[in-house]
């Protein structure tokens, strides 16, 4: 009977490699390091965040405190039955998706995020007092 050399090394080979791998994953060591915490007037009864990390969905009884990069205060509230007590963020919809269980209810509430952008100093076309403005960003790449 004849054995070719190089898969028998090969195997011996990966076989030590599994066995020593598990032996380093167990030595691991995780440092936590806590960036913020919130206390809230209310208890959270759930949270989560948009995917890009920018904003985070914390649901208390009766509405949604909105934060923006984790800074100390709500951004923004969002007014929601008492009886909500799930969510959950559906990025490619831009949907809040609140769900209760007690009233057996869903209730989809899209976000649009408004920004206010200053067109002070910038050239106008028309009349510069028009009660709307359409900002053109044409160098924009």
């Amino acid at each position: 009977m004849k054995f070719k050399t190089a898969p028998c090394f090969c195997l011996i080979i990966m076989t030590a490699l599994l066995l020593t791998a598990n032996g380093h994953a167990a030595a691991l060591d995780i440092e936590a390091t806590t960036l913020k915490q919130f206390d809230l007037q209310q208890p959270p009864l759930d949270v989560d965040t948009s995917p890009d990390g920018k904003l985070m969905f914390i649901l208390t009884p009766g509405q949604v405190l909105v934060y923006s990069n984790m800074g100390n205060e709500p951004v923004n509230r969002i007014t929601v039955g008492s009886h909500f007590d799930s969510l959950t963020f559906a990025e490619d919809l831009d949907l809040l998706i609140l769900s209760s269980k007690d009233d057996q209810r869903v209730k989809m509430v899209r976000i649009d995020l408004v920004s206010e952008i200053s067109t002070e100093g910038s050239p106008v076309i028309g009349n510069p007092d028009a009660p709307v403005t359409l900002a053109v960003f044409d160098d924009y790449q």
